[in-house]
């Protein structure tokens, strides 16, 4: 059995993947590895966007405010070269938001849906879908 934290990752980019899929966003994953994850591209757009997905958690110690830590291995912070935009994966619950070169975004649960946008996960949400 894989390590829990390999598990734990891949479960988060395939809900990030079943998301955007919901959503109507067409999503390919790199053969080789790269700084991001997968890249998606909008319904009605043409340009393809690099996305890096993180698992992100609940700090007890912070009044509840939610954190994804955002550096990569090497303990960078991804660049404007590395990805373009994050999804943040905590539960089951999938939220997306711009790199803005930073390592921490934090968001408290009274204004997450303000700040990042949340993909709901339903193939009922998919517009033409035949449900």
């Amino acid at each position: 059995m894989a390590h829990a934290t390999i598990t734990k990752g891949r479960h988060s980019e395939l809900l990030a993947q079943t998301a955007l899929l919901a959503n109507g966003w067409n999503v390919a994953e790199p053969i080789a590895p790269e700084a991001f994850d997968l890249v998606a591209r909008a319904p009605g757009s043409t340009e393809w966007q690099r996305i890096q997905i993180k698992s992100a958690r609940v700090r007890d110690d912070r009044n509840g405010e939610i954190v994804c830590y955002t550096r990569k291995n090497n303990g960078k912070v991804y660049d404007q070269d590395d990805c373009d935009l994050f999804i943040a994966v905590l539960n089951s619950d999938v939220y997306m938001f711009a790199n803005r070169n930073i390592s921490e975004y934090w968001v408290t649960a009274a204004n997450i849906e303000e700040k990042w946008t949340k993909l709901e996960i339903g193939i009922e949400h998919l517009k033409g879908a035949v449900v």
